[in-house]
């Protein structure tokens, strides 16, 4: 019997845990339940990540923190939205601090990778490693040595990545963000409309029929 209760309680902390990733997904990107709507414009000026497949009927703006596991799970929908015809997807940076001692920095790898022609290939790679630089003291070394697995030379990597010029492009994202009032990551907005990231892809396949 006591076999029993424990695997039933093991069950049951494993379905609560999965509610709970999934509710905060769908809350992350908004406050309260109310939901935003921004002039695309707004989200889309000053943009340096810029994607668009075939004649944009659809854009998607998507804030993001690198080191946000649940930026990390949504990654695959951002992808997939990337590759989808008829959408024009605009990444932005949103580094919470506060509870991410390595965003900023991580933000700061992706835009010295951008730089240097391999921003999305940067991102792709600091998700599937985010475990293993969230937690360093200073990440710079590992951050350096990932752009030298994407076959980026290291002395300009490193260059770009201490430079004012990456410290100020995350800065700008950051102040809209900030502007919008963000309640979270990952923030998205559908032709600039705010939607749970959850519901994203479905509504950009509603949008494009």
């Amino acid at each position: 019997m006591e076999n029993w209760k424990t695997i039933l309680g093991v069950f049951g902390a494993s379905v609560g845990l999965v509610i709970l990733m999934a509710v905060g997904l769908s809350k992350l990107s908004g406050s309260g339940g109310e939901t935003i709507t921004v002039p695309v414009e707004q989200l889309t000026e000053g943009a340096r990540w810029e994607v668009t497949t075939g004649e944009a009927k659809v854009t998607v703006a998507a804030f993001t923190d690198i080191q946000c596991p649940a930026c990390k799970a949504a990654e695959p929908m951002a992808v997939a939205l990337r590759l989808l015809p008829g959408v024009k997807f605009v990444h932005r940076h949103f580094p919470l601090t506060t509870i991410h001692k390595n965003a900023w920095k991580g933000a700061r790898a992706l835009e010295a990778a951008r730089m240097m022609g391999k921003g999305w290939e940067m991102m792709a790679l600091m998700f599937d490693k985010q475990t293993e630089w969230s937690d360093l003291g200073n990440p710079d070394d590992k951050f350096v040595s990932y752009a030298k697995d994407l076959g980026l030379a290291e002395d300009q990597f490193r260059e770009k990545y201490l430079s004012k010029e990456t410290d100020e492009a995350v800065g700008v994202d950051s102040s809209l963000g900030s502007r919008l009032k963000l309640a979270g990551t990952p923030t998205y907005f559908v032709n600039g409309e705010q939607v749970a990231a959850s519901f994203v892809l479905d509504r950009v396949k509603e949008l494009l029929k």
